[in-house]
């Protein structure tokens, strides 16, 4: 059965996240870091993709690109191709280093990237990380930086959203003016179930799908709630999750 087709943007603005298959770690220290930083740069200005915003966490990466042209496709499995045949090489890896389909979600809205921008900066912290301006594998540094210093982001979106550092600062200490979930169609895709579920829950809770069972239940529940309101089953949660039916229910 062929697949469906991708959202489209209003604005051509995309939340990516490319995920190690299986939920493997992607990197294994700072060299493999830098070297995905270097591919982004290589791969993304041939076709005709800005980069907005990065941020790498253990097993996945966030991006927020500008793909006027809807290159995306063939952008990001350039990269996953380049990335996976270098990490197999030093890693005596064999085998998808990816999951085989990244997810992506449409940006339709200014005031909807500002969130975005604030969502994957703030990630590493609500993973327990590193508090978002300590942790070093992301593009929040770079916002504080002059244009022409800018190692792997282009300034061009980024110097009108935010004409100076102090600007992008007032939006990571504000109150979000709303809350900002990575969207999808109306029915979640089987195959992208997986990414569009822990999206949400990492965005609602600050963890993994799998993770709710360790939580509080009033976040557990609101997570659960959240989920079912954008379409998912009550077996699709569980599958998710691995909660309990009646967990699932009494949340709803």
């Amino acid at each position: 059965m062929p697949r469906k087709p991708r959202s489209k943007s209003p604005t051509g603005y995309f939340h990516v996240t490319l995920r190690g298959n299986g939920g493997q770690l992607l990197f294994d220290g700072d060299e493999d870091r830098i070297a995905l930083l270097h591919i982004l740069d290589a791969i993304l200005p041939k076709h005709n993709i800005e980069l907005i915003a990065w941020c790498l966490m253990g097993n996945h990466i966030h991006l927020i690109i500008d793909d006027p042209d809807d290159r995306k496709s063939d952008a990001m499995h350039a990269i996953a191709v380049s990335f996976a045949g270098r990490y197999n090489a030093r890693m005596g890896h064999i085998g998808h280093v990816f999951q085989e389909r990244f997810w992506d979600s449409p940006i339709k809205s200014e005031e909807y990237l500002l969130e975005a921008i604030r969502y994957i900066h703030l990630n590493p912290q609500k993973a327990g990380l590193a508090a978002y301006d300590e942790y070093p594998w992301s593009s929040h540094r770079e916002y504080l930086m002059s244009t022409r210093s800018r190692p792997h982001i282009t300034g061009s979106v980024i110097d009108a959203l935010f004409p100076t550092p102090r600007s992008y600062l007032q939006l990571m200490e504000s109150t979000p003016s709303l809350p900002y979930r990575p969207s999808a169609t109306a029915k979640v895709r089987e195959e992208d179930l997986c990414e569009f579920g822990a999206a949400i829950v990492q965005s609602v809770a600050g963890c993994a799908p799998t993770e709710l069972k360790s939580i509080s239940k009033a976040l557990r529940n609101e997570a659960i709630l959240t989920l079912r309101k954008e379409g998912l089953t009550i077996k699709q949660v569980q599958l998710l999750t691995g909660l309990g039916i009646w967990i699932i229910k009494n949340a709803a």
